[in-house]
Formats: C-alpha cells, structure tokens, sequence
C-alpha cells in the first residue's frame, strides 16, 4: 500500500506552481519557533518574525533581512491526499519551506500555511517555524 502511495505522488515542474498565480513575491509571518537541542525536549518560544519569498529574484529573505538563494522548488500532488498540492522550497542553506494552500481553488483565500524547518550544527539541532503566507500587495 505505501508503494502504491509513493508511487501515485507526482511533481509538477517549478513553471506550474500554484502559488504564482497570486504572485511572485510572497511575505510568510511567524509567531513562534521550536528549537530542539541535542540532549534537551524541542521548546517553543513566542518569537515574531517574517520572511519573503521572492521567486522573480529566486530568493528568501530571512528575518534579519539576508538574502538565502532557492536551490529548487516544486509541486508535489499525492492521489488520495485531503490537501490538493503542495509546494516545497528548498535553499542552497538546506533549510525548507513546506507550504500548503488554505483553498485550493482561491475563492475564499489566497493565503498557505505550512512551516520552515532550519537543520543547525551545534547545540541547537532544528528550528522549525510555522508560517502563515500571502501574496504581497
């Protein structure tokens, strides 16, 4: 069964994303980050910050207003899935955005939700921060 899922999982090219039909440039804010250490639990901290997705430029643009290249992105529909299609950004810092569409035919929002998981070395192993996304105006 679970080969047959994997198997039914499809990736449209980067020309088919979704979320360009709203725009190309995208604003994520967040209002927590959870950081998972080494050999402490994951905690969450009351953290607000925003992000940018630029994809004319091909770029995210973090927090602190430094610019992270896109390695790739894409689309990603799964048979059977609630969720209709989903759109991973991967950056050249091997950090991911994973985003998903409130509505997927945009009648009532044009807003996604989804999550940037951020590897670490040290200490400090994974930083996730949930996201809430929408075209910038």
């Amino acid at each position: 069964m679970a080969a047959a899922l994997l198997l039914a999982a499809t990736t449209a090219s980067a020309g088919d994303n979704p979320m360009w039909r709203s725009g190309l440039t995208w604003t994520c804010a967040f209002t927590s980050v959870i950081r998972c250490e080494r050999l402490i639990d994951c905690k969450s901290s009351g953290e607000i910050g925003e992000i940018a997705v630029d994809y004319s430029e091909n770029r995210l643009i973090d927090e602190a207003g430094n610019d992270h290249p896109i390695k790739r992105h894409y689309v990603q529909t799964v048979a059977g899935s609630p969720i209709g299609s989903e759109v991973k950004i991967e950056l050249a810092t091997n950090e991911v955005v994973w985003l998903s569409p409130v509505d997927e035919a945009g009648t009532f929002s044009d807003s996604w939700i989804g999550v940037m998981l951020s590897p670490k070395a040290g200490v400090i192993v994974q930083e996730l921060r949930p996201l809430i996304c929408g075209p910038k105006k």
